[in-house]
């Protein structure tokens, strides 16, 4: 086995990529293009041959060190490098951070963390012997617009906060793609809650900054139901729907505007031009009328949770809606604090002195209104200083989150008010 002496004090970082797909190559794998002087890739792991070669290129990774399989890497290789991102699917992810646990790595993990709460509980319980850096990858904690609110909170001039409300607004064509036609539409893998709204339950546990206790759930498919298809669409857009002028959802008016996300494109693979493009959405989930899929998640859910001190907290998930946007409010003893990430204003009022103050965050205009970019820096920076204090989404915060999640579902699904500590008792006597 290769062994590397990764002792010394680094100016920059070597790197392991374990799925390059779109987050992976689209977002980690960019960081490192972007900022050659602090990380490097010196490895991947993907199973499509087309991405590896692509990525390994763009990275000037070595064929001996491009694999196919990460079991394959982790046999055949020590610790080569100071840290591995983990961007797979979640259903792959539960082996991956244990293998990556054993060979002492500084982890990166996308989120959510596993499929089932047993799963994120193995994780959490390995990590809490895990001396290195174990981030999740909760940016919305390092979007300047939550880290404004978040000093504002702990400056004590509004007082204690009382109750918090916040909706995470997908836009319908970001619902369309990922969540009716996409690779999150059925719950066999994840719960929506989790797939999309995993940031907004942890968003809300850092904020409030007590632990959760009870949480009730409501929601359901709604819409985009094979009933609500019009009369005699085909299961393809592109094999001649009456109804594409109607339609927004219509895949020429989504996947061919000139705003068109390049990560819905991403997700599709290496897809070279329009006309590729085309000929892939012919046939391939993304191209199905958005009435005849196999989706099954909600498209719009309620979850109401109380935490200590009796705060309460209110969410909202909707995919129904022209802006994507989040939006959140505070109210607290002295004072108010809103923010809507469309907008890009923070208000935030006193009550005693009478006082308004309006707040625009620098930095939000790159992806994940720059919170990707910030939470690579604090992963990368806590590396090569080896101060944790840069990070602030370590796995032992994100349990909450999760477990705010699956109990949501949990409540939705049979109609119950879940205790959210007893919840947690349930699930450690399935491991």
């Amino acid at each position: 086995m290769l062994m590397v002496d990764l002792n010394t004090t680094k100016s920059k970082i070597k790197m392991v990529l374990i799925g390059a797909g779109n987050r992976g190559r689209g977002v980690f794998g960019r960081y490192a293009l972007d900022n050659p002087h602090k990380a490097e890739y010196v490895a991947v792991v993907e199973p499509d041959d087309e991405k590896r070669a692509i990525f390994g290129a763009e990275h000037n990774i070595p064929e001996s060190r491009r694999f196919k399989a990460s079991e394959d890497f982790f046999r055949k290789n020590g610790k080569i490098a100071d840290a591995i991102i983990i961007a797979t699917l979640e259903t792959e992810r539960l082996n991956i951070i244990l293998g990556s646990i054993d060979k002492q790595y500084n982890i990166l993990v996308e989120k959510p963390l596993g499929c089932t709460m047993e799963e994120v509980l193995k994780i959490a319980d390995a990590a809490s012997r895990f001396k290195e850096i174990f981030v999740v990858c909760h940016q919305m904690r390092y979007v300047a617009g939550y880290d404004i609110i978040k000093s504002l909170i702990k400056s004590g001039r509004f007082g204690k906060i009382i109750a918090m409300q916040h909706s995470e607004n997908l836009s319908y064509h970001h619902m369309a793609h990922s969540f009716v036609r996409g690779l999150f539409n059925n719950d066999s893998m994840t719960p929506m809650i989790l797939a999309k709204s995993c940031h907004d339950m942890d968003i809300m546990r850092y904020l409030i900054d007590k632990r959760p206790l009870r949480v009730s759930s409501f929601g359901n498919l709604n819409y985009f139901r094979k009933e609500n298809a019009p009369e005699g669409a085909p299961n393809y857009c592109l094999q001649g729907c009456h109804e594409y002028k109607n339609c927004p959802y219509d895949v020429q008016k989504i996947y061919f505007n000139e705003n068109t996300d390049p990560a819905y494109i991403r997700q599709m693979g290496i897809v070279k031009n329009n006309q590729e493009l085309f000929e892939l959405l012919r046939h391939n989930q993304f191209g199905r009328c958005v009435f005849k899929c196999n989706n099954n998640v909600v498209d719009h859910q309620v979850v109401h949770i109380e935490f200590e001190d009796g705060i309460t907290g209110s969410f909202q998930m909707a995919g129904h809606n022209y802006l994507e946007r989040r939006i959140t409010k505070l109210s607290l003893t002295n004072g108010e604090i809103y923010f809507d990430t469309n907008e890009g204003l923070i208000q935030a009022s006193t009550f005693a002195p009478a006082n308004e103050e309006i707040i625009k965050p620098a930095g939000m205009e790159s992806s994940h209104m720059g919170g990707d970019k910030a939470i690579m820096d604090a992963f990368v920076d806590a590396i090569c200083t080896g101060e944790k204090k840069h990070i602030i989404t370590p796995v032992e915060m994100s349990l909450d989150s999760h477990l705010m999640a699956f109990a949501a579902e949990k409540a939705r699904l049979n109609n119950l008010v879940v205790d959210i500590n007893e919840f947690e008792s349930e699930c450690r006597k399935k491991i």
